[in-house]
Formats: structure tokens, sequence, C-alpha cells
């Protein structure tokens, strides 16, 4: 009987050592915790109670001189997969590559290879995608509310406006220019979080808008210019096409169009780069007969002619420096004013043979060729003008009818400003608000040197044999110049055809610039393919004009 009240009770004993050194352990533990973990310990409360996360800012709208929304931010999803609890079932795949518009192979590879955690398939889905996904009741299947870029004009002002790529961060355009205004501030939020991550207190910091930022463009001008240059586009076979619209007095540009365009918002399906370009302010080239009365400007002041000087082109073409130049037939004796309205390529060779090639540089200078037009802000070339001292006698006088220099579309607008706007240079503006210094203005050319050059665009237009009558308009009185360069790559010979001209004559409103690249066709001239093409895009300016007034 004792020896088993001796064996329990050696076991109570023992039993009560192990408790006593588990509790000193413990509480050996806790000290440990308190005094050395305690930073440690804090975190992790901190992490599991606390809620912390940034407020998107909505990125400035880009508006048009009328405030229509050319670009905004809109509501949009991302979509993520729980992986632990998505089926891998082959409908599932194709219907989430369908709805996403991804490749059900490379959607596959995504998801497989991982049994658990979480997986961003897909970002900025619209609301309607949204909904069409949480009807199918995927399991696993998440979505993030947060903010994306939208186009309402999509093509229509690619080019102008630019783009945004996936995290909203300008990369062309306005959209790059004036990346840091159109951004805004990021709000935060920072509380405490109960079950299921709902915010039960704490401290919420409102998002900053971005600026919005306006543009001198028009969009109905816009469209108009747009559609127009499209439809010419395909009718004539050519590559692409340019045009600009603006508005003499103010230097403000109310339309910039190209085509080819692309679509900013839907970019997925797009393989040609080129699209992404804009030409109006990048493809230069060489202008052809459009620069003749530029060139007659410097030939007017050099005072080594005069008004009633007239000029032999027969038989049609002349010999010069080893070079020959044609017209396109004998015009026989002409007048200046018929050298331009006719477009005689003779008639401007043998008035420049006697100019000094610093002269005429100087004047080409003061029309802003060879010159960036920094003033629009976006990315541009400011062309090809050689320097006084490379010109040779044959160059020189290729220069007077638009070779061995290189402007843009954009550039011929601003140097045919001058004209419509009696004399002075008046820089090209974009934005409304926006500007990097005091627009440059400035007499370039005598008045009465103006109106001599603004008579003989006008008889261009409105004489029987002008190069341009294609461009005339009901009612008005347009003054412009037409014109055709060739070029010859590769044994394959294709024209450029422009136009440039303003309305009306005496008082301009509006001025253009046509220009359309690679015509190969029967009609390529600047007379048969921009001029009518300026005439339409007027008519409906005018009309629209009416309309609203």
């Amino acid at each position: 009987m004792s020896a088993r009240i001796l064996y329990s009770l050696g076991r109570i004993v023992f039993i009560q050592l192990i408790l006593l050194f588990g509790f000193c352990a413990l509480l050996a533990r806790l000290v440990y915790l308190q005094i050395y973990q305690d930073i440690f310990l804090d975190d992790q409360v901190f992490t599991r109670l606390d809620s912390q996360y940034y407020l998107l800012a909505p990125r400035g709208k880009i508006l048009d001189r009328n405030d229509q929304i050319l670009a905004l931010d809109i509501k949009g999803y991302s979509v993520g997969i729980d992986l632990s609890k998505f089926v891998y079932e082959k409908d599932i795949i194709l219907f989430l590559a369908e709805q996403l518009q991804k490749d059900p192979v490379e959607l596959t590879n995504t998801l497989t290879g991982k049994s658990s955690g979480y997986k961003e398939i897909s970002r900025n889905i619209n609301f309607e995608a949204k909904e069409r996904l949480q009807t199918k009741k995927i399991p696993g299947i998440y979505f993030r509310e947060n903010l994306r870029r939208s186009y309402p004009e999509k093509d229509i002002t690619s080019h102008v406006v630019g783009l945004t790529d996936i995290d909203r961060q300008g990369i062309q355009g306005t959209e790059l220019v004036f990346h840091n205004e159109l951004l805004g501030e990021k709000g935060s939020f920072e509380g405490i979080k109960g079950a299921r991550n709902t915010k039960l207190e704490g401290n919420r910091v409102e998002a900053i808008p971005g600026e919005d930022i306006r543009l001198t463009i028009d969009i109905n001008i816009q469209s108009i210019a747009y559609h127009e240059l499209n439809k010419s586009v395909k009718k004539h076979n050519a590559t692409s096409g340019s045009i600009v619209v603006i508005e003499p007095k103010s230097g403000n540009i109310l339309g910039l169009v190209n085509y080819p365009s692309f679509d900013p918002s839907n970019r997925k399906n797009l393989k040609d780069m080129s699209r992404l370009r804009n030409r109006a302010t990048l493809d230069v080239f060489e202008p052809g007969s459009v620069l003749k009365p530029i060139a007659m400007t410097a030939i007017i002041e050099s005072n080594k002619v005069k008004d009633s000087t007239k000029i032999n082109t027969s038989p049609g073409w002349i010999e010069f420096e080893g070079f020959r130049t044609s017209d396109f037939r004998d015009y026989g004796v002409l007048s200046l004013s018929e050298i331009i309205s006719y477009s005689s390529n003779v008639g401007m060779v043998k008035l420049c043979e006697d100019q000094d090639i610093l002269h005429l540089t100087n004047y080409f200078k003061r029309f802003g060729i060879g010159r960036y037009p920094t003033s629009i802000m976006l990315p541009a070339r400011e062309g090809f003008l050689p320097h006084s001292s490379q010109f040779t006698l044959r160059d020189k006088v290729s220069s007077c009818y638009g070779y061995g220099m290189t402007l843009s579309a954009l550039q011929i607008a601003q140097a045919y400003s001058v004209f419509a706007n009696g004399g002075h240079f008046v820089e090209l503006n974009l934005f409304k608000d926006h500007t990097f210094d005091e627009p440059y203005y400035e007499r370039v050319i005598q008045p009465t040197t103006n109106s001599k050059i603004k008579q003989m665009l006008i008889e261009t237009v409105n004489s029987k044999a002008g190069t341009a009558s294609k461009a005339r308009l009901d009612g008005k009185i347009v003054a412009g110049k037409t014109g055709t360069a060739k070029e010859t790559l590769e044994e394959i010979t294709t024209y450029t055809s422009t136009f440039a001209g303003f309305v009306p004559s005496d008082d301009p409103e509006y001025l253009a610039v046509i220009v359309l690249h690679g015509l190969s066709g029967e009609d390529y001239s600047g007379g048969k393919v921009s001029a009518p093409l300026f005439s339409n895009i007027m008519e409906q300016v005018y009309l629209l004009r009416d309309l609203k007034i």
C-alpha cells in the first residue's frame, strides 16, 4: 500500500516539475519578446489591422478650343485570379480569352505553373466587359477598380492629343508634352480595418485632379479635314497625307490631321508603327512650286527686276549648268504674275539666275524655312536649308522652284501665313493657355511686296490658266499656290501634291495646307489632287459656321 502511494506521489511531483518548467519557459519567452521583439510585434499587429493605400488622381482632361473633350480618365477595372480557387477548364479559358481579347494559349501559360497566389491577367477593362465576366460566375476571379484613359475622338485627333501607356503615363503628343501638368497628385487612406477588410476608421487625403489642357484645335474643323483627307488618300491611292488649318491673324492651329492614323483607345492590333508618326510636323519633303511665291518675294525686293518685266519661257524648257528644266508646255512670254499663276519653272530659273545666293537664303529664313517650329511644343523637324556657301549655281535656281530644300506641311503653313498677315511673321500656336515665350511677331516683307504676291496667288486660283482653279470657293476669293514634287527611289517614281492657300483673300479667316504623298496614278499634281480638297474642306467649314450663326 505504501509503495503505491510513494509511486503516485513521485509521478505527481514529476508532472508538477514539467508544468513549472513550461511555465518558466513561457515566462522567459514573454520577457524576451517584450524586451527584444517589441518593435517586430508592433509591426505585425499594425500590418494586420492597418489599411493603407493610394487614391489615384484623375489625369487632367485635354479639350479643344470650345471645351469639347478630346481625352479624359474614365473608370476601368483590373482582372485578377486567385489561383487556389480557379478552375482550369477549356471553356472558361476560351471565354476569358475572348472577353479580355487575349490569345488562349498565352492566357493558359500565364495561369499555369502555380497552384496558389494571385495573378493579374488584364488591366483597364471597361464596365461592360466586367459585367459579362461577372455573369459567368467564374471561381476565383476578382476585379479592382482603377482609372483608364479614353479618347472620344479616336483617330481624328490622335496625333495632336497623343496617348498614354497602360499606367496612364504620357508617351506622345500633348499627353507627353504636358504630362506633369496633367498628372495631378495622388491621395491616400490610412486607417484600421476589420473583418473581411472593412475600413473602420482612418485618415483620408483626397487626390488632386490634374490640370486640364486646352488646345487651339476646333474639333469640327479637325473632323472635316480628317474625313476629307481619308477619302482623298484612298481615292488617289496615296501612301499618306497631312492637312494643317490655321487662323492666320492669331497663328492658332485649328486643325492638324494625318492619314493613316490610329485609335489611341485601342492599339492592340496596331502593327504599322508609322501610323503613330505626326507626319504634318515630322515628314519633310521638297515642296516644289508651292515655294515659288516665297522666292518671288526675294526677287522683287532685290530691285533687280521691275514690275513690268517680261520673261520669254519658250520653247518650254531651259538648259542651265548641264541640267534641263521644263514647263508643262511652252507658255511663251510671261509677266511676273503669270510665272506664278502658270507655275513656270523656266521663268523662275531665268529670274533667279542673277540673284545673290545669300539674299535668297536670307529670305527663305525669314519665312521660317530651316528653323524648328518650337512654338507648337510638339516634336517637329526643322527641314533642310543649305548654308549659302553650299549652294552651287544650279542649286540656287532649283531652290527658286522648290527643290534642294525640305519643309514639313506645318512649315509651309507657317510660311504662307506671312502672305495672309500682310507681310508679318506670326508664330503658330497649338495651346490656348501655354506658350514658351511671347509669340514671335515681325514684319519680314514690305506691304507693297506682299500685295503683289497676294495678287499673284489670287490669279493662280481665279485666272483661266491658273494651276489652282479647282481651289475656288463660291462667294469668296481664294488665294493660293499649288506644288507638285517628283521623287524617284529605286527606279520607282512618285509625286507629292501640295496646295497652300487662304480665304477670303482680302481679310483671311482660314489658311490651309494640303499635302498628299506617294501619288503615282494619272492624277498626281497639286492642281488636280490637293486644290479641290482645299475647296471641299472650306466649303464645309463655312457651311458649318453659317449654321451656327
